[in-house]
């Protein structure tokens, strides 16, 4: 699937302020004109947006089941881009038993040991 493909569906975007920057955009090509756009900030909201507005987001494709089923489905787009994920630790802190599990996670989808 291409960017081309996905133009007669809403893009949905979450945002997290008022003056969020492009530059600091958690999805690839947020830059990218498109017909319809509708900016999110609340996490609940674009997961059922997607499902209700037959809409998209672009995003790792890290999606767990348990939050919609089969309702949601991530497929891979044919472009040249790479999305690199990572995390923030404050110095002297550990990760939460969750924390561990993401990046576990993480690593397992990049087929890293």
């Amino acid at each position: 699937m291409s960017l081309a493909d996905l133009r007669p569906y809403p893009r949905l975007s979450f945002v997290q302020g008022l003056y969020e920057s492009a530059h600091y955009s958690e999805e690839l090509f947020s830059n990218e004109v498109v017909d319809k756009s509708i900016r999110i900030s609340d996490r609940a909201a674009i997961v059922n947006l997607m499902i209700g507005l037959d809409g998209y987001t672009i995003s790792s494709g890290i999606f767990p089941k348990y939050l919609q089923g089969d309702a949601i489905v991530a497929v891979p787009l044919d472009e040249s881009e790479t999305m690199r994920i990572g995390y923030v630790l404050n110095k002297g802190r550990e990760l939460s038993p969750l924390g561990k599990i993401y990046i576990d996670a993480i690593r397992q989808y990049e087929g890293r040991p």
